[in-house]
């Protein structure tokens, strides 16, 4: 009541101090009625008010006032599991009232303790045997924030948590969590082939896609088939050569230290899809004009022959990676001195003396 009487200037900074204060002391607010007390206690930093002024608050101030609420959410926890739940729901009640200009600094905190919650059921699944329900219900919860999100166009944002919320989904490992986890993947790869147009975010974008795939083990193989042909897919349609080749060697991951719920946590090592991912990839590395990034790509493709050697890709030879040197080397004496060109010949001189250290292979001379 007393918030009543003071000006919106006040209200705000006083709505400051406590959440700073919540924080700084690790104060924990442990119920979904003391949350929905405190949250409209502060409701200046949580929603714009009828008497604040029309003109546009300051965007560093308004940044660092949103993050000391995404940071405060941390703080509305639980002991007891559904307490806690019951604490989310409070919290997004409150939060989504605050518009899309706060979201974004706000929402994450939630999703991330929606996450949490997961696991602590998943843990306590010898004790509650109603956790799978439970499970199910806060992955929906999840959803709905990572729509709204999507709905408020922040992409980026939105493709990642999708890709964090499909990791637990794999993590808890029953049917409803595949069938969410592969929704959630299938998302990211929505906003990836409709929103995500930059050349470099879209490198960004596939290469987070393919290494949170790369880590899920309880997919079954008729939903791991698809996502990991789609991913190879996307890969070679990147518009510039470079980015292409790099995607599609990360793709060579997926066939090897790939998991599916089949193999029962064992890697796939298929070798010749391996292989196949590499051979394509030296291909479009051949296709770049520029002299400097064909050989930079072909010395980190090198690494990548190397690496599956030494993990036990029989399909990878010692001549493979001969004939690779030796284009190399042909090629190295015909760039133009630069940093570059420095930075490349030591990278190259390096994983030469690895080879000679781990392997006997033998080369050409230079």
């Amino acid at each position: 009541q007393l918030f009543g009487f003071l000006e919106y200037k006040s209200r705000k900074e006083l709505c400051v101090y406590l959440a700073e204060n919540v924080i700084q002391t690790e104060t924990h607010i442990d119920s979904h009625d003391q949350v929905d007390l405190f949250l409209t206690m502060i409701s200046c930093l949580v929603t714009d008010q009828a008497d604040q002024s029309a003109e546009p608050e300051d965007p560093e101030d308004f940044e660092i006032e949103q993050s000391l609420v995404g940071r405060l959410v941390h703080q509305l926890t639980s002991g007891i599991p559904d307490q806690q739940f019951l604490i989310l729901n409070t919290c997004k009640k409150h939060l989504l009232t605050g518009g899309d200009k706060r979201i974004q600094y706000t929402l994450p905190s939630l999703i991330f303790r929606a996450i949490q919650l997961c696991r602590v059921y998943h843990d306590l699944a010898a004790e509650d045997e109603k956790w799978e329900k439970k499970v199910t219900k806060i992955l929906m919860y999840i959803n709905s924030l990572l729509s709204t999100l999507v709905k408020a166009e922040y992409w980026d944002l939105a493709l990642r948590l999708f890709l964090q919320a499909a990791l637990v989904c794999d993590m808890v490992g029953i049917q409803s969590a595949e069938t969410a986890g592969y929704e959630f993947v299938s998302q990211a790869f929505a906003i990836y082939e409709e929103e995500v147009s930059d050349s470099k975010a879209q490198l960004i974008a596939i290469s987070l896609i393919v290494a949170t795939f790369e880590r899920t083990i309880n997919f079954s193989e008729e939903n791991h088939e698809p996502l990991r042909s789609q991913c190879l897919r996307a890969s070679s349609k990147l518009l510039k050569k470079p980015d292409q080749c790099r995607a599609v060697s990360l793709c060579a991951h997926l066939y090897w230290s790939g998991k599916n719920r089949e193999m029962a946590g064992k890697p796939m090592e298929e070798g010749k899809k391996v292989l196949d991912c590499m051979k394509k990839a030296v291909r479009i590395s051949n296709q770049c004009m520029e002299p400097s990034v064909q050989v930079q790509l072909f010395v980190e493709l090198l690494n990548k022959y190397i690496y599956f050697l030494d993990n036990g890709c029989n399909d990878v030879s010692e001549t493979m990676i001969s004939q690779l040197v030796s284009k190399i080397r042909e090629d190295m004496p015909g760039l133009e001195a630069s940093e570059s060109t420095t930075q490349i010949t030591k990278h190259f001189n390096t994983t030469l003396e690895y080879i000679a250290q781990q392997h006997s292979i033998s080369f050409p001379p230079s």
